[in-house]
């Protein structure tokens, strides 16, 4: 499903994270939406491999290296994520654009026991949907901030109920649901 698509979601907790879900290989990997600056094209990318995107540098990354998973390679769903906080940014190939996501905070799950080690670093978690799951890079580690406790929390929006009609002060996004990966084949 398209960027372009949207979807309404029914939230009960009024809290949730809103995620830009991407395909790594046969990897769904979600990312905070909130620190998305932008998606573009590979062609976009300097010979040098930084992207400069409204008067802002974004260095390349190899996500995929990082997490350790084996990329499909480039194709015509190939796009770069511009990905960024204060003076921070990274730009990285992902093979696929799925969509964005609002998922309940309740919904969000830790990683199971047997993930050890240095995967604790780069994964906050895991949610699923239908027979997909996705894994959350944690945004402090693709940007090489510090570790911190609860960092999903920094990304939590608080939802408020509205009748149709009604708008809100925030930015609209499409939202997409999930289509990705059956939860055997994750991670």
């Amino acid at each position: 499903m398209g960027l372009r698509q949207s979807q309404t979601v029914t939230l009960t907790s009024s809290q949730a994270v809103r995620f830009l879900v991407t395909l790594i290989g046969d990897s769904s990997i979600a990312l905070p939406a909130q620190w998305v600056r932008g998606i573009v094209i590979p062609t976009s990318v300097g010979r040098d491999g930084v992207l400069t995107w409204a008067d802002a540098s974004y260095e390349p990354s190899d996500l995929a290296g990082r997490l350790k998973l084996a990329s499909q390679g480039r194709s015509a769903e190939t796009r770069v994520v511009l990905y960024g906080h204060d003076h921070q940014r990274r730009s990285f190939a992902v093979d696929r654009v799925v969509g964005i996501v609002d998922v309940e905070r309740t919904m969000i799950q830790p990683l199971p026991a047997h993930f050890r080690g240095a995967e604790r670093d780069r994964l906050l978690g895991l949610f699923a949907e239908k027979d997909s799951v996705a894994l959350i890079a944690n945004p402090f580690w693709i940007l090489d901030f510090p570790s911190r406790k609860n960092a999903l929390d920094v990304f939590v929006l608080c939802l408020s109920e509205h009748r149709s009609g009604e708008t809100e002060g925030r930015l609209q996004l499409p939202v997409a649901t999930l289509d990705a990966v059956p939860v055997g084949h994750a991670g």
